[in-house]
């Protein structure tokens, strides 16, 4: 009989998760309630915030895996010198990415707390990658203008000080998007650009169409991580 399994991503600010047959779930951090989650056989975690909640997941199933960046796994192979730098959702989120897309070129975008870019060649081989602050850092990051509101319909110009705050850091935030994707297919012209995290559909209509937009591609390579070692 075939083990159950829950697959969890722990971020900064939330903590997401589903199982091999469920939808994707989402809690705040601050919010999460460990009786939350379903009883499974194993827990698979990537965690790179937030380490009294995996105290928590021990304590609260019998199997847990809490893992950790690889120099290499399957085909990919991380650029890094030192692979226990890059954090482990970034890892699992190219793994997830090349599960659905073998041997090709990849842009994978992350947006949460922190925004993520790396990029894979279509042999596996990491090319590196960015971090920049997400929507909710840059809203934060001058006590003139600080919000908590990470809302995504302030683009253009606006007519008071608070809009146009919002809208101007929305605007660096595409703007930073679209950029990379835009010297992404510069250098590979055949590859594919996925994106995740909270903001992704909200900002959908300003991104090309040709973006492929998953719920969490993390899950998803820590999905294809447990079912490669077993």
């Amino acid at each position: 009989m075939s083990q159950s399994k829950i697959f969890i991503d722990i971020g900064n600010s939330a903590i997401k998760w589903r199982t091999t047959e469920s939808n994707v779930y989402s809690k705040d951090v601050g919010e999460f309630l460990i009786n939350t989650l379903p009883q499974a056989d194993s827990a698979w975690v990537s965690a790179v915030a937030n380490l009294q909640i995996v105290l928590d997941l021990e304590a609260y199933f019998d199997e847990v895996h809490l893992l950790n960046t690889q120099n290499n796994f399957n085909n990919l192979q991380i650029s890094y010198g030192d692979s226990s730098s890059l954090g482990s959702d970034r890892f699992f989120a190219m793994l997830g990415a090349m599960e659905r897309f073998p041997n090709q070129a990849l842009l994978i975008i992350d947006i949460g707390s922190a925004m993520t870019f790396d990029v894979i060649k279509e042999d596996g081989y990491h090319q590196g990658g960015l971090i920049m602050p997400g929507l909710g850092v840059l809203r934060k990051s001058f006590s003139k203008f600080e919000t908590t509101d990470v809302s995504t319909n302030f683009a253009g110009l606006a007519n008071n000080t608070k809009d146009a705050w919002k809208s101007g850091t929305q605007v660096m935030l595409l703007s930073s998007i679209n950029d990379q994707i835009e010297k992404f297919n510069e250098v590979f012209s055949d590859g594919i650009v996925t994106i995740c995290g909270g903001l992704a559909h909200e900002i959908k209509n300003e991104l090309p169409e040709s973006v492929q937009i998953f719920d969490n591609l993390v899950l998803d390579g820590l999905e294809c991580y447990s079912q490669t070692v077993g």
